[in-house]
């Protein structure tokens, strides 16, 4: 009779590769340190996975699992608040929508930025320790679609008239998508949970205004009352 698996034997491997791979790279970790790391044997491995890049190929469909899920809850928002606003012609930026708009990318852009944090051990292995393996081009793929999406959103403000016309889409996705993925490659090397508020805030400040500073305002003369 073959032995049962333990589910707590398959969460402890899942755990200690995680640390291994993120040491080690794909290719060079084991899985006689995975096993001595969580106190199981390789046999208890082979009860679960049949090899190293199985296990993790298994953390990286549930890392695209939950990705996608953030992917497509973002599109379904942001299509559901541009129709309830009318969807075509030019918008009223004083009726509301724009405070609207604001919350819902802070809601989404915290929700990405949590999940780069909780998985960054992964997708620091996937940015700098995939090479010559079958996942060299996943966080590629990944980063196409959030430069897609980011593009399909700035298309879709410009055609209601709230983003200019002469802006690249394009482009947009494209420094917006490279941001993101230099703050996972910071959230690798972080020791401390970051402030995800304050790092949402100050991004769409960056985005919305730019980085020159404000103009002084302007000094009014005071009116010299004669005795």
């Amino acid at each position: 009779m073959a032995r049962p698996k333990d589910p707590h034997a398959r969460s402890a491997l899942l755990a200690a590769a995680r640390r291994e791979f993120v040491v080690h790279g794909i290719g060079r970790a084991r899985i006689e340190d995975i096993t001595q790391a969580c106190g199981l044997s390789k046999g208890a491995f082979y009860l679960h996975f049949e090899s190293k890049e199985a296990l993790f190929r298994e953390l990286v469909e549930a890392l695209l699992l939950v990705f996608e899920g953030l992917r497509v809850d973002r599109q379904r928002a942001y299509q559901g608040l541009i129709a309830s606003a009318g969807g075509q012609g030019e918008l009223d930026p004083d009726s509301g929508f724009l405070e609207r708009l604001s919350a819902l990318d802070a809601r989404e852009d915290r929700r990405l930025l949590e999940l780069l944090w909780e998985w960054r051990d992964v997708t620091d292995v996937l940015l700098r320790g995939t090479q010559g393996t079958e996942f060299e081009g996943v966080v590629w793929q990944v980063l196409d679609l959030e430069a897609t999406r980011v593009r399909d959103e700035c298309q879709a403000l410009q055609r209601v008239r709230l983003m200019r016309p002469d802006v690249s889409g394009d482009l947009v996705g494209l420094m917006i998508v490279g941001t993101y993925l230099l703050v996972a490659r910071r959230f690798s090397q972080a020791t401390e949970r970051p402030d995800f508020e304050q790092l949402v805030q100050e991004l769409h400040q960056v985005m919305a205004q730019g980085m020159s500073p404000r103009p002084a305002p302007k000094k009014t003369k005071q009116r010299r009352i004669s005795p």
